[in-house]
């Protein structure tokens, strides 16, 4: 298993002081009255075995360093022992006597596992792909991105559509005609933008135009993730208003559940989905700025600061730069490197991103949206039995069939976890679009029904309650 460190550049205070002083004024002073042994032999004299690699630069700032292998470490593997050059090494001693034979030889290529800027770091990634191992980049976005984000995409907007919807219950909520007029057609409007904003998205998956390709991500994160930023206020202040209006009573719980169940499902997806797209192009930013940080495309601009060890290393990898090149490819790609994202590259498969390794969000999102699509599903189903509209097997079937993925699937990711990163990363993205598709389907389904009856709703609405009153159930037209 690699994990990623990154190149030498002018540090920040916040990046701490760099290896080489932390070497100097700490590590090999402590070693030195122990005994001259490494630090990690200091700590840990029987040993311990090697699970993660890191490749970094002496001249990066010993915080940012710690802050990225926090942010890239394999998760849900119970990995605990890490290999880093500063600690593993007794910098006591002559580290030339340790590299004067063979680069095979090194107590870097002996525990190795790595990626790339440095001329060693180079040659830890050709080690890489001869031994098929995993080299990995910390993609995982900085925390403090991560809440600037949130705070103006999903607490802004829902603190905007409270603002909105406390207005609208002060001054419109004695006006009932206008308010309930009002509230009905913004309802119509959040639905129909939601199902705009998921069609889109579906349509987006499913091109095979090169042109609509290439722009893709740009559709995504400028055009989709907008809309549901705007949708998400607009669905909250009506939310509010909605659950202020008087209703009827309502002959089973299920009723009166899917009543206020589609304002709270149209929140929550939108939520779910800026959520999901926020956490893509943070993704994706940090990989272009890890990926820029490399400075180098191609073996020939390594360098390293000791001539001799530059020399030996070349010679061992003369004949397999291509080998290293598509290394560096995938990896600034990617985010990671392994055989199968290799194959994947070489066979034109679009594997931006893939080596992202935080899972958790991911799965998160994934398994509230399984759960709403059980719980739309169950109250549908429940609504079509009781105004006695047709057979409701097949919405049994999909309850079961969401119920079951719900339990089974994240058991069934974390297995091929820890069978290797892409597996699980494939696994998770398949089980996203899925549970897209659980939820939406049916949503559309109801709007289909309600698009059906939307000129006459408002019109009939009086006709309608008034009926209801000689009806053993009610059955709302926004339900089907």
């Amino acid at each position: 298993m690699f994990l990623a460190g990154l190149v030498q550049r002018r540090l920040r205070e916040s990046d701490g002081p760099n290896l080489y002083q932390v070497n100097e004024h700490y590590v090999k002073p402590l070693t030195l009255a122990a005994g001259g042994m490494s630090y990690a032999l200091m700590k840990h004299p029987e040993g311990l075995l090697c699970q993660v690699f890191i490749s970094h630069a002496w001249a990066e700032g010993l915080f940012e360093l710690g802050d990225l292998v926090r942010r890239a470490w394999p998760r849900l593997q119970g990995l605990r022992n890490m290999y880093c050059c500063l600690l593993a090494n007794p910098q006591n001693l002559d580290i030339g006597q340790l590299l004067s034979g063979p680069p095979k030889q090194s107590p870097f290529a002996k525990a190795t596992v790595s990626i790339y800027t440095r001329l060693w770091c180079v040659y830890e990634a050709y080690l890489g792909t001869c031994w098929h191992k995993t080299c990995l980049m910390p993609t995982q976005p900085r925390q403090v991105v991560q809440r600037s984000v949130i705070a103006y995409t999903v607490i802004f907007p829902v603190g905007l559509g409270l603002l909105l919807g406390s207005l609208w219950l002060a001054f419109l909520s004695s006006h009932f005609a206008l308010s309930h007029s009002l509230a009905t057609m913004l309802m119509f409007a959040n639905v129909t933008g939601t199902a705009l904003c998921f069609l889109l998205s579906l349509l987006l998956k499913l091109t095979v135009c090169q042109f609509v390709k290439r722009w893709r991500l740009w559709i995504k994160m400028m055009i989709v993730r907008t809309l549901h930023i705007l949708l998400l206020p607009l669905c909250t202040a009506v939310a509010c208003a909605w659950y202020s209006m008087k209703t009827r009573s309502f002959s089973t719980a299920w009723q009166h559940f899917l009543h206020y169940f589609i304002p709270l499902a149209l929140v929550l997806f939108n939520l779910l989905r800026i959520t999901q797209l926020n956490q893509q192009r943070l993704e994706g930013l940090e990989l272009s700025r890890q990926a820029s940080h490399l400075h180098i495309q191609t073996l020939d601009e390594a360098s390293c600061t000791n001539p001799i060890d530059e020399q030996r290393i070349r010679e061992d990898i003369q004949g397999h730069e291509a080998e290293v090149d598509i290394t560096i490819r995938v990896l600034m790609k990617a985010g990671a490197y392994n055989d199968a994202l290799r194959s994947a590259f070489e066979a034109g498969f679009d594997i931006s991103g893939v080596g992202n390794t935080d899972l958790l969000a991911k799965l998160g999102t994934a398994t509230m949206l399984w759960i709403l699509a059980i719980v739309d599903s169950a109250g549908f189903a429940d609504n079509y039995f009781a105004c006695n509209i047709g057979s409701v097997s097949w919405l049994y079937l999909s309850i079961a069939t969401s119920v079951v993925m719900t339990i089974t699937a994240p058991v069934l990711i974390w297995r091929l976890h820890l069978r290797g990163h892409h597996h699980s990363a494939f696994a998770v993205k398949v089980w996203m679009n899925s549970a897209s598709l659980a939820l939406g389907l049916p949503l559309l389904v109801q709007i289909e029904e309600h698009l059906l009856h939307a000129m006459h709703f408002m019109e009939e609405e009086d006709a309608a309650a008034q009926a209801s009153h000689h009806q053993e159930h009610w059955c709302p037209r926004w339900y089907g």
